[in-house]
């Protein structure tokens, strides 16, 4: 049977109604991370955007709005290249590689973490040691020397960070799980002869993947962070590919004469690890009610 178009109406604007009576902050971080989101899910990586397009006559044009014109908003850097151009694609980079390390360290830790709960004994004395480990050494320091020995490629690089913060997943689904275990649905399964893999997917993880999913709001910003530290001293993604720390490494030079090189870089960081640090903590409040 058709549904109602009055009552599709009636469901659109309740939930505009409900979005719009969130906090300002997380209203503008919403639309500022689908913004981000849309250029790596609508715009294909292989879009050319001239963002390495070379013009001499164009060089170290200013932003508009301090003498700069339309067709640079802008600006452009002392090879002429345009910094909207090359900023579009950094984020895309940066964001690419942000997701990738994120889901790559939530997998990990979940799995090492439910592993870790369902046998125990030594296997769970390693996995909390390796968690203690993880935790006690300083991950730039690991990440330094990983890229140094094995290079920094881009699939590479994905891999390096996403051993960052594998260990937060890991202690919460260990936590979790063990909670879990004890509860009733659980050993009704078991007395009905469900396998372990079963309730685990079907039962387990469903009920605590509100809280990984807030941890990985958690996360996100750090890997961000991370990737454009590296970025910046020179170990992470290199030119011709363009990343948010390298162009900011790049604008360290041109402060004086060009300083919205990087400005725009370092105020696209803020803005994305501000975001996402935001709805992180309206979606742990919000599920701290439930």
């Amino acid at each position: 049977m058709a549904q109602d178009p009055s009552s599709e109406n009636a469901a659109r604007s309740g939930a505009l109604g409900s979005f719009l009576r969130l906090p300002a902050g997380v209203i503008l971080s919403f639309l500022w991370v689908g913004a981000c989101l849309s250029l790596v899910l609508i715009l294909p990586l292989g879009v050319d955007l001239n963002a390495n397009a070379i013009d001499l006559l164009a060089r170290l044009k200013p932003p508009v709005g301090f003498g700069g014109e339309w067709a640079h908003p802008l600006g452009t850097d002392d090879l002429g290249r345009d910094v909207l151009a090359r900023l579009i694609e950094s984020l895309r980079t940066s964001l690419v590689i942000a997701l990738g390390a994120t889901i790559m360290s939530a997998v990990l830790g979940t799995l090492v973490g439910i592993t870790a709960a369902h046998f125990g004994g030594w296997i769970d004395q390693v996995v909390v040691a390796a968690v203690d480990t993880q935790v006690s050494v300083p991950f730039v320091i690991v990440s330094l020397t990983l890229t140094a020995i094995f290079g920094t490629s881009l699939v590479l690089f994905v891999i390096v960070l996403g051993l960052f913060g594998w260990e937060r997943y890991a202690r919460l689904a260990r936590a979790m799980t063990l909670a879990s275990r004890g509860r009733g649905y659980v050993l009704a399964m078991r007395t009905l002869g469900f396998p372990w893999p079963r309730i685990y997917l079907r039962h387990v993880l469903p009920n605590i993947a509100s809280s990984l999913l807030v941890t990985a709001t958690v996360t996100f910003p750090e890997v961000i962070l991370l990737e454009t530290s590296l970025s910046f001293l020179g170990v992470g993604i290199q030119p011709p590919m363009n990343s948010l720390g390298n162009m900011l490494g790049f604008g360290r030079s041109y402060l004086l004469t060009g300083w919205w090189i990087a400005v725009a870089p370092g105020a696209a960081i803020f803005l994305c690890a501000l975001s996402v640090s935001i709805i992180g903590d309206w979606a742990r409040s919000v599920i701290g009610r439930l």
